[in-house]
């Protein structure tokens, strides 16, 4: 790889680098970016310099070591496994609706456990409803700059009746608890970490 260039202000006695840019691509790093010391400041610009984002084709996993997506700082196994560590462990009898670790959604464990998976996310249910605070802010925002809701009638009402339809819901939708795992009866023990 070709020297990091140092950028200095022409004319400048002391030769003081200002920017320090990529050889590859050109792109410019400022050590006034940094809120550290001028000289952590200016070795910060330069690494980021030498090991440019835009060029970079991969990472390699803060874990393992191995070369990972230049986007991630963990490879896939390691990053699930994390996830795995962090996550509260829960019985699979108590879930009723799941989600596999690519986001599949299971309606129950057995189906989790007929595709072979070693664990499953629990999940979280919200029911539909209506926000009153949003309507009424939507209807206000239709009309001139200072309307208010003293301007409105029947406010009390509106927010009794969507309280009424809110309360009457039983639908909605599931949505994954990455905190809360439950490892599945039937997952191979060398799959139980992740």
């Amino acid at each position: 790889m070709t020297e990091v260039m140092i950028l200095v202000a022409k004319g400048d006695p002391e030769q003081k680098p200002r920017l320090y840019a990529c050889p590859k691509c050109g792109q410019c790093n400022s050590p006034k970016i940094y809120a550290c010391r001028e000289e952590q400041a200016h070795e910060a610009a330069y690494q980021a310099a030498a090991n440019c984002y835009n060029c970079r084709e991969h990472n390699n996993c803060s874990e393992c070591g191995i070369e990972c997506d230049k986007h991630r700082i963990k490879c896939d196994a390691c990053h699930k496994a994390s996830v795995f560590a962090k996550a509260e462990k829960i019985d699979a009898a108590g879930v009723e609706h799941c989600f596999g670790w690519d986001g599949t959604f299971y309606h129950e464990v057995a189906d989790a456990e007929d595709a072979d998976e070693p664990w499953v996310f629990a999940s979280t249910f919200t029911p539909f409803r209506i926000d009153p605070d949003s309507v009424i802010e939507n209807v206000l925002d239709d009309h001139h700059e200072d309307a208010s809701t003293h301007d409105l009638n029947g406010v009390s009402e509106l927010v009794a009746a969507i309280k009424s339809f809110n309360d009457a819901q039983t639908s909605g939708s599931y949505f994954e608890d990455r905190t809360r795992i439950a490892v599945l009866a039937r997952s191979r023990p060398e799959e139980d970490n992740g």
